[in-house]
């Protein structure tokens, strides 16, 4: 009889053993899938703020935007909300969003290290359930080209998500539009890339007209009936910059209204854009 109920308690702890197991690996499956870090994880890319349960649609959009933000304000965050806002009511699956700050090798005149841009960016996201922040483009050796950021997030996306389908989407103002009017600045094959096959959200900036200026290149008004582009009117401080913010930052004139949370304790307790716009 005690070797009965011995081993009647061993076989009901092996069975409790195996569940609890099985519950574990699940859970250790999610967790690698959603690596909750507060900076990119080495050779991957930030997931926890990402809509897994939608990660399986085949129309599953991921927002990029790429800038310096130097420093960050509340327009940045926003246009990807509204972006997201905005996808989502004609039908597309918006599985997150990320920031993206240039690698300090753009050596713009006034740009701030990467590093502060990227914990400044951080700030400014923390209060955001879509938002994240990509630091690939900022730790890069050189500056690197929107394409190739785009294309970098949407491969270790995939990864992260067992190779499940992403397209990923530029985020950007009318302003940035503009630039690809400038010449031997924009190569054809990367705006076709941009504008029809991975697609740009366009939020709208005082003075530009994205669509207007996108409908005056040949190369893309041929293409017009493929675009994958959405236009949105800002509903924020649609005048606001981050030049505005340096110059009131030297200044010395308060920026709390102007940007996230956090962004203007971390410029002053780093004297930053102290010296001048």
């Amino acid at each position: 009889r005690i070797s009965w109920a011995v081993g009647r308690r061993c076989a009901w702890m092996f069975a409790g053993l195996l569940r609890r197991a099985s519950v574990t690996s699940a859970h250790t499956r999610l967790r690698a899938m959603a690596q909750a870090s507060s900076t990119s994880p080495a050779g991957g890319i930030r997931t926890d703020k990402l809509d897994l349960g939608a990660a399986s649609g085949r129309d599953g959009v991921v927002l990029l935007a790429c800038g310096s933000f130097n420093p960050p304000h509340k327009v940045h965050v926003r246009m990807l909300e509204l972006a997201g806002d905005a996808l989502s009511r004609t039908g597309v699956q918006v599985l997150g969003a990320y920031m993206s700050p240039v690698s300090s090798r753009y050596e713009k005149k006034g740009l701030v290290d990467a590093k502060h841009r990227v914990a400044m960016c951080e700030a400014a996201v923390r209060d955001s359930a879509l938002v994240m922040v990509d630091d690939w483009e900022a730790t890069q050796p050189q500056w690197s080209r929107t394409v190739d950021v785009l294309e970098s997030v949407r491969s270790r996306i995939r990864e992260a998500l067992g190779g499940a389908p992403v397209r990923v989407m530029i985020v950007c103002g009318s302003d940035l539009i503009e630039s690809f009017t400038v010449p031997n600045l924009w190569s054809e094959e990367h705006m076709l890339s941009l504008v029809v096959e991975n697609g740009i959200v366009c939020i709208s900036r005082p003075g530009y007209d994205g669509r207007k200026t996108l409908e005056g290149i040949d190369s893309l008004r041929d293409r017009q009936g493929d675009w994958r582009t959405l236009f949105v009117e800002n509903d924020v401080l649609a005048d606001l910059s981050s030049t505005k913010l340096r110059e009131a930052l030297a200044s010395g004139d308060p920026i709390e209204d102007l940007v996230p949370e956090g962004v203007e304790a971390y410029v002053r307790e780093n004297g930053l854009y102290a010296g001048g716009a």
